[in-house]
């Protein structure tokens, strides 16, 4: 059944639309289709005909509002198909469907019929947005006057005019709605509508006051039944002044309703009605030009204290966010009017002010806890952000602005003192629940911090002040103890850069105190003890700076350590301390600590992984001062991780279970390498060798490791020799674990190279060549063995890496080249076999494509070059056509790790002169591939990348580029990659394609020729070419999107 065949008429759009709303997807396997025939057929040319007949209330209303849609559709998007002399039919024709249904809605009530009628507003508000600069100027006149008017049943006269009074507002709501959807014209004529439309509204000034006014003359008991007309009419009447407002309408034009929506707002039918006009006028950055204004309603936003202490009792929480939005939207862009009236000198007026910021006090202290008794005090904190920031960017008077607000500040400390503490039941609610009060104690240390500026150094003493007393006199109150704790927290880290000049950071007295009270505080509770590890890892660098304080933090984190419910947060302190000091005097306590933590099983798995990442640092510290103690510690924690894994080896059949475990094994032992690698590297090498030299000259001690057949050898003690003798244990397990996992797990494969490659990273880091010793040599036949036990579906990602590391680690050895070259000419092998799969399998393993070319690029950067000379011409034409299949991937690491070989590729041929004529009979292609993707291929990100190349192309080979640059482009008559778009009548895709004359390619070949030393210059060829390529040149989407690319 190929629905996309059926016709475009009324008879079918009615089936289509009847089957598709009364179906479902499990019903209906065609429904997808069904719904795209909608889609095409709505901005179809027959929609103008088939529309207008599906509006009939003797139809479905499914078909009826499908109808209307249509209609809205063509208007908002096809109006140009419309005649200039039929723009009077359709807009009569239009209202008489819109008054047909408004009256119908007396007699049914059906709620979609009002949206059928709201759809057919709409529509009119768009058409006479369209005419409202010629052809209909008086658009707004004659719906205001024409519309009440057009009553055929006198019976039901009152009634069927309030009706349509309705819908009066409802078009003069939607025209500045209508307005903000009008992408489809240019700026121009936006600005001649925008224009159009203020100049009209002192006609819907008049016709909204005059409603207003009526209003007032009906009895209450009328007047405010929602089910009445008139209730429906003062709603909509004030929606659409907040559409207005949000329009632009200024306060000076309005303020004859503003004393209506502050009557209104205590009215529980209309608060949230009146509540958003009042929010959206006070809003305005443009309400600072009528100051008098402003103060002349300061007192009515105060008198809105009463209705939230009402909703506060009601526990209305929807009403207290309301009114805070209200009062924080008068406050937030008023402050520079709040800053004169304090310095007015004026004392009734600074009384006034007084009494509001007490009121956003107020809102900032709403009772009970957040989010589960109230859900609007995380409102008011943009409102402290923007007043500190505004305090601060005043060069004037400053001084005596920020004398006066300090105090507000310091009220607000102990406001958050209140609102941080945790719930009694706590640990009851949703994780919901906890999770929405974690971003707001955030949010209040992010106040915290703009608070540094104004009070930072008092704060500092006020918290640490109100911490001791409560410690001393209040100590089983843990509560306020965690509150205070991570209030210190928030702003520990940031005093060192936003503290006043004259703080001392180093030396400061409070921070000092507060590491001396840890062992004074009752850690009865683990959210206590959470926070506090919290605030301990925060002052890591301090603590670094302040060394005679550290037994105290140090010995909280392995408090910490040993409590399961906090593992987490303990761990995080001690990493964050021992990234900045020396731990090397804690080293027995922390590693022994951690150890017992990994055995008691309590921890999850990516904790453990920092733990031994933790446990690595210190070893690395420790090989410092007591090496042969580092090396029994490292043998204690690492044999049963060893035993583990060979058991599992062992296995002969695995699952999810086992899978994990083993890549969970894998990954502590690359964490505890990396970690001991990256801490060594940190270490001045030559305190390293003076301390590594005095400690074996006086131990006499060796790390003693097998190697498979017996023998026991002393490795040197630096951390290559014990990567390596770890590595070396580790092997034959690996080999083991291949071979089992070849053929079903290439995740466990993947996971045991990425080991492997980090424990290779130290010796590569390393500036000393591989010392050459049974060990070293065992390592690499043991490496090159694993890589022959692969097939091509397991040369993963990591394979590759390793691969690329044992070759730059030994190849400058003679003694292993033969191996290497063999090692080399393999991995060459196992990828060119890549090249029989079809796109599909290159789309889905780009990983692997990425990190192939990746190992080629770094490898020739390093000027391996010896190494792609053993391969021959015909091997060099594979490796380009695997580069060429890898162009037209759209990842962008993945090409842009393709381009990096290619122009390594092309100097590499260029100092091989033998290697220049392969060059210039093999680069058509790959020069084709590249100039399709430039053209269209390729999304535009990543034109920047093949621009590259062919900037190495032109540097390196100017002639060559011209000569096939002309030929693919001129004598080939290149044209650019076809360019989908949608149909603007069908709303089908169609492949376009523009058309390049001869003079813009030959341009487009001199000028890139012409920019070989400027690099810069050359890519904003290439990407103009790539916009024309793509009929995108000089378009506004163009310009507004240049950035992204």
């Amino acid at each position: 059944m190929d629905i996309s065949q059926i016709s475009y008429n009324t008879e079918n759009a009615e089936k289509i639309v009847n089957e598709f709303y009364t179906t479902s997807q499990v019903t209906n396997e065609f429904k997808p289709q069904l719904d795209q025939w909608l889609k095409s057929a709505q901005n179809s040319s027959e929609a103008w005909s088939f529309g207008w007949d599906l509006i009939d209330m003797k139809k479905s209303a499914n078909c009826q509002f499908y109808g209307a849609s249509c209609i809205y559709n063509k208007v908002s998007k096809h109006f140009s198909d419309v005649p200039t002399d039929q723009y009077d039919t359709l807009k009569n024709k239009l209202l008489e469907k819109l008054l047909l249904y408004a009256t119908s809605l007396l007699d049914n009530k059906n709620q979609q019929i009002r949206f059928i009628q709201r759809k057919l507003n709409s529509t009119l508000a768009k058409l006479a947005l369209y005419l409202i600069q010629d052809q209909w100027q008086n658009c707004i006149q004659d719906i205001i006057a024409t519309i009440p008017n057009c009553i055929n049943e006198p019976d039901k006269h009152e009634d069927q005019r309030n009706q349509l009074i309705l819908i009066v507002i409802d078009l003069l709501t939607l025209l500045p709605e209508e307005y903000s959807s009008l992408s489809n014209l240019n700026k121009l004529k936006r600005t001649q509508i925008n224009s159009q439309l203020k100049k009209n509204f002192h006609t819907i000034k008049e016709y909204l006051l005059n409603l207003f006014n009526s209003f007032n003359t009906l009895p209450t008991n009328i007047l405010l039944s929602t089910s009445s007309l008139y209730f429906n009419m003062i709603e909509n009447s004030i929606k659409c002044l907040t559409s207005w407002i949000e329009f632009g309408i200024q306060m000076d034009q309005i303020q004859q309703f503003i004393d209506y929506m502050f009557v209104y707002i205590y009215n529980d039918s209309l608060f949230d009605q009146s509540a958003e006009c009042l929010t959206s006028l006070f809003s305005s950055e443009d309400n600072l030009k009528y100051t008098n204004s402003i103060f002349k309603y300061m007192p009515k936003i105060l008198e809105l204290q009463n209705l939230l202490t009402k909703y506060i009792e009601e526990k209305d929480n929807d009403g207290c966010v309301v009114l805070t939005k209200l009062v924080l939207a008068f406050g937030e862009n008023q402050l520079s009017v709040i800053f004169d009236g304090f310095l007015s000198g004026n004392d009734q007026v600074k009384q006034i002010l007084l009494q509001f910021m007490n009121l956003i006090m107020n809102l900032t202290s709403m009772p009970g806890s957040f989010p589960v008794d109230e859900e609007s005090s995380d409102l008011t904190f943009v409102f402290w952000y923007s007043l500190q920031d505004t305090l601060l960017g005043i060069d004037q008077v400053s001084n005596d602005l920020q004398t006066i607000f300090r105090p507000f500040f310091m009220n607000l400390l102990e406001i958050f003192i209140i609102k941080l503490q945790l719930a009694n039941n706590y640990d009851d609610w949703t994780d919901e629940e906890k999770e929405r009060l974690r971003c707001y104690r955030i949010d209040i240390g992010d106040t915290m911090v703009y608070m540094i500026s104004l009070i930072g150094e008092i704060m500092l003493e006020f918290l640490m002040k109100r911490l001791v007393s409560c410690i001393e006199n209040d100590s089983d109150n843990w509560r306020i103890q965690e509150a205070l704790i991570y209030m210190l927290q928030s702003v520990v880290s940031e005093l060192n850069e936003s503290c006043s000049p004259d703080f001392s950071y180093s030396n400061d007295v409070y921070l000092v105190n507060f590491v001396d009270l840890l062992p004074k505080i009752k850690y009865t509770n683990k959210h206590i003890l959470s926070t506090t590890l919290l605030a301990v890892g925060s002052l890591g660098s301090w603590l670094e700076r302040n060394p005679s304080v550290l037994p105290n933090a140090i010995s909280l984190c392995l408090l910490g350590l040993k409590t399961e419910a906090v593992t987490q947060s303990a761990s995080f302190a001690l990493k964050d301390i021992i990234n900045d000091c020396d731990l090397s005097s804690f080293a027995d306590q922390i590693i022994s600590t951690c150890q017992e933590a990994l055995k008691a099983g309590f921890v999850a798995q990516n904790y453990e992984n920092r733990l031994m990442s933790i446990i690595g640092m210190c070893l690395s510290d420790l090989l410092i001062i007591e090496y042969q103690k580092s090396i029994n510690w490292l043998q204690n924690l690492i044999e049963p991780y060893i035993i583990k894994l060979s058991e599992l080896a062992q296995l002969k059949q695995t699952d999810k279970n086992t899978q994990s475990l083993t890549c969970h094994i894998l990954n502590l032992l690359s964490q505890l390498m990396s970690s001991l690698i990256q801490r060594q590297q940190n270490h001045n090498s030559t305190d390293i060798m003076t301390a590594n030299d005095s400690t074996a000259s006086s131990a006499n001690t060796s790390f003693q490791i097998g190697i498979g057949h017996g023998a026991m050898v002393n490795s040197s003690n630096d951390e290559r020799a014990i990567v390596n003798s770890l590595l070396i244990k580790l092997i034959p397990i690996y080999k083991q674990i291949i071979t089992r996992n070849l053929s079903t797990d290439l995740i466990i494969i993947d996971k045991l190279f990425e080991s492997i490659s980090v424990t290779l990273s130290s010796n590569i880091a390393s500036n000393n060549p591989q010392p050459e010793n049974e060990i070293t040599e065992a390592i690499l036949n043991e490496l090159i063995q694993m890589f022959y036990i692969l097939n091509e579906n397991s040369w993963r990602k990591y394979a590759y890496e390793v691969c690329r590391q044992i070759l730059i680690i030994w190849w400058k050895n003679d003694k292993y080249k033969n191996n290497l070259e063999n090692l080399f000419l393999f991995s060459y092998q196992n990828a060119m076999k890549l090249m029989t799969r079809d796109m599909n399998w290159f789309h889905d393993h780009t990983d692997v494509v990425e990190q192939y070319c990746t190992c080629l690029a770094k490898l020739l950067k390093s000027k391996y070059y010896d190494l792609f000379e053993k391969l021959n011409e015909e091997s060099l034409v594979y490796l380009l056509k695997f580069a060429q299949l890898g162009l037209q991937l759209p990842e962008q690491y993945t090409l842009r790790a393709v381009a990096t070989f290619i122009e390594e590729f092309v100097k590499f041929t260029k100092i091989k002169n033998n290697l220049m004529e392969f060059l210039e009979q093999n680069s058509q292609s790959l020069m084709h591939i590249i100039m399709i993707g430039i053209s269209g291929a390729l999304p535009r990100h990543l034109v920047d990348i093949l621009s590259g190349i062919l900037y190495i192309f032109v540097k390196e080979y100017p002639q060559l580029t011209n000569s096939i640059l002309n030929q693919i482009l001129i004598k080939n008559d290149f044209q650019p990659y076809g360019i989908t778009q949608q149909s603007v009548v069908t709303g089908e895709s169609q492949t376009t394609s523009l058309h390049l004359s001869k003079e813009q390619k030959q341009g487009f070949v001199k000028s890139i020729l012409s920019e070989s030393n400027n690099k810069r210059k050359f890519k904003e060829i290439i990407s103009e070419f790539s916009l024309t390529c793509r009929g995108l040149i000089n378009t506004q989407y163009a310009k507004e999107t240049s950035h992204k690319y």
